[in-house]
C-alpha cells in the first residue's frame, strides 16, 4: 500500500543513515511525495514518485534536484529525489500546494512572531496550531533587514519552508513591517507579502518641534486642505465611553501640524499597494514610533483623516501611555493604560471597527489581558526579538564558549546599538558574563539589563566578521542546527507564555 507511512519506512530503510526525515512534512499531489529532511548540517526537500513514468524526472529537473537512488513499495520502484530549499523551488511547490501560500487575515485576532534567524517557524508553528488565533508567521521590519543584510525574499522563503517542514495547513500571513519606503513596498509585493504596516514617523512632528508653538502654527498654515479640516472638525463633539471628544482650533491646530504629512505618506503607500497587488492584503498604520503617547483626540483625528483618504486600513498602532521598552515588561501606570485603552477602543469602534495593535509586544506580560479584554477581539500583537534571545539561550545552554564571546561582543557594541531603540539599561548596569558560571550562563537571559543588550545588538552579532569570514553567524546556526530539538522547546514555551495571557 502506498501511503505517507510507507514511503517514510522505506525511505528510513534505505537512506535513514544518511538523511533524518522531518515526517509532518510529508504531503502529496496523488502523483508525487514531498517531504523535508536534514542531514548533518543542511536541510533539503525530498521527491518521491512511480519510476514508470517520465514525469517524475520532468519534476526534478523543474526543481534543479536530482536522483539519489530508488526505494521499492509493494513490488514497485520509486524514484527519490533531492533538492535545495531555494526561492525557485519554494514557488513551485506553491502552485501544487496552495497552503504554502500566506493570506488575508481581516479583522480576526492576531499575533505575529518575528524571526531574525529564519529557522524557528516550525517552533512558532507549535504554538499556534491548537489556538483560534491568525498568526503572522513571517514577520522582519525594514529596519531587522538592514541589520543582518537579510532580504525581504530570504524572510518569506525561510519562513515558509518552515511552514512546509511542520505540515502546517491553516491560513497565515505575511507582514512587511515597519516599511517607510516605497521601493520596500515594491520588493515585498513582489515577494508575496499579505500584510504591509507603513512607519510614517519620518514625517509627524516630534520631540521639541512639537512643543513649539510657532513651528506649529507655520506648518499648520503651509497647509492647503486646513480650511476643509477645520470645517470637516471644528464644531464636532463624538462621544466615547462617556466621554466628548471636541477639537478647538488650537488642539486641531497641534494635531494636524504634528500628523497631517505622515498621514499623506500612509495614503500615498496605500495608493501603491492597491495598484500592484492583485489579492487581498492587510494594512496597518504604525504612529507608535513617538516621543510621547498619541491622545484619544489625535487618534480620532488620524482614523478620520485616513478614512476619508479612502485608505481601508485594517490595523493601527499607536503610542501608548507608559513605556515599552525592548525585551521586558510594561512600565507604567495599568490603570492609566487600561483607561486610554478603553477611549482607543472605543474610537476604533466607532469609525467601523479595525484593529488596535500593540508594537514591542516582547514579554508585555502584564498587559496582555487588558489588551485582549479591552479590545474586544479586535486586537494585533507583534513580537520579534523575544525568540532571538531564546535562540541565544540555547546556546548558553549548549555551548557556552560561543556565548560567553557573543556576549562580550554585545557588550562593546551596545552603546552604537541602543541608539536605534528606546531602551534604558546603562552599560554600567550590565553585568561581567566572568562572574557567572558556565552552567548559569542561561540566567543572564533572565536579567532586564542582559536581555536589552542582546536584544539590540543581534545586528552588530550576526554581521561581525573578521578577514572576510562570520565571527559568530556560522557557528550560531550550527550550533542551533545541532540542538534543533531543544531549541525548539524553548522557542515555543515562550511564545506559549505570550499566548496563554490572551485566552485564545
Amino acid at each position: 500500500m502506498i501511503n505517507a507511512k510507507n514511503i517514510l519506512k522505506e525511505f528510513k530503510s534505505s537512506f535513514g543513515a544518511r538523511y533524518n526525515a522531518y515526517e509532518s512534512s510529508i504531503v502529496s499531489d496523488n502523483k508525487s511525495w514531498f517531504f523535508l529532511a536534514k542531514d548533518g548540517s543542511k536541510k533539503y526537500l525530498f521527491v518521491i514518485g512511480s519510476s514508470k513514468p517520465f514525469e517524475l524526472s520532468e519534476l526534478l529537473e523543474e526543481f534543479e534536484g536530482k536522483t539519489i537512488g530508488t526505494i521499492k513499495i509493494d513490488g514497485s520502484d520509486f524514484i527519490v529525489g533531492k533538492a535545495d530549499l531555494s526561492f525557485k523551488n519554494l514557488k513551485l511547490l506553491q502552485k501544487i500546494f496552495s497552503h504554502l501560500k500566506p493570506g488575508f487575515c481581516g479583522l480576526k485576532p492576531s499575533f505575529g512572531t518575528g524571526d531574525r534567524l529564519g529557522i524557528v517557524t516550525p517552533a512558532h508553528i507549535s504554538s499556534f496550531s491548537s489556538r483560534e488565533i491568525f498568526p503572522y508567521l513571517c514577520q522582519q521590519s525594514a529596519r531587522e533587514l538592514n541589520k543582518t543584510g537579510r532580504s525581504w525574499q530570504d524572510v518569506i522563503s525561510d519562513s515558509l519552508w518552515g511552514v512546509f517542514e511542520a505540515g502546517y495547513k491553516n491560513p497565515f500571513g505575511a507582514d512587511a513591517d515597519h516599511v517607510k519606503e516605497i521601493e520596500d513596498l515594491d520588493v515585498a509585493i513582489k515577494n508575496g507579502f499579505t500584510m504591509f504596516t507603513i512607519d510614517p514617523s519620518d514625517f509627524i512632528l516630534t520631540g521639541a518641534d512639537s512643543q513649539d508653538k510657532d513651528k506649529i502654527s507655520k506648518r499648520y498654515d503651509s497647509i492647503p486642505e486646513k480650511k476643509e479640516i477645520e470645517k470637516f472638525y471644528l464644531g464636532k463633539k463624538i462621544t466615547i465611553n462617556k466621554k466628548v471628544l471636541e477639537f478647538d482650533l488650537d488642539s486641531l491646530k497641534f494635531v494636524t501640524a504634528s500628523y497631517f504629512d505622515a498621514i499623506k505618506h500612509v495614503v500615498k503607500c496605500y495608493k501603491f499597494i492597491e495598484q500592484n497587488k492583485k489579492d487581498n492584503f492587510d494594512f496597518e498604520v504604525s504612529m507608535d514610533e513617538v516621543d510621547s503617547a498619541i491622545s484619544p483626540l489625535a487618534h480620532l483625528f488620524i482614523a478620520g483623516e485616513i478614512q476619508r483618504n479612502e485608505v481601508n486600513f485594517h490595523n493601527m498602532a499607536l503610542r501608548y501611555p507608559g513605556m515599552w521598552e525592548k525585551a521586558i515588561d510594561y512600565i507604567g501606570d495599568i490603570g492609566q493604560f487600561s483607561h486610554e485603552l478603553k477611549m482607543h477602543a472605543g474610537i476604533a469602534k466607532k469609525f467601523g471597527s479595525y484593529k488596535l495593535s500593540l508594537h514591542s509586544g516582547s514579554e508585555k506580560f502584564s498587559v496582555y489581558q487588558i489588551f485582549s479584554e479591552e479590545s474586544d477581539g479586535l486586537f494585533h500583537i507583534k513580537t520579534s526579538g523575544t525568540s532571538w534571545l531564546e535562540s541565544l539561550r540555547t546556546i548558553a545552554v549548549k555551548n557556552p564558549d560561543l556565548f560567553r564571546n557573543i556576549y562580550d561582543y554585545a557588550v562593546k557594541s551596545y552603546e552604537e546599538e541602543k541608539k536605534s531603540y528606546h531602551i534604558s539599561t546603562e552599560l554600567s548596569s550590565i553585568p561581567d558574563v566572568g562572574k557567572f558560571r558556565e552552567d548559569k550562563f542561561d540566567n543572564l537571559l533572565d536579567l532586564k539589563e542582559c536581555r536589552q543588550m542582546l536584544h539590540v545588538t543581534f545586528g552588530a552579532i550576526l554581521t561581525a566578521t573578521k578577514n572576510g569570514n562570520h565571527i559568530f553567524s556560522d557557528s550560531i546556526y550550527k550550533t542551533l542546527f545541532a540542538n534543533e530539538p531543544l531549541h525548539y522547546r524553548y522557542i515555543t514555551k515562550n511564545i506559549d507564555r505570550h499566548l496563554d495571557l490572551l485566552d485564545i
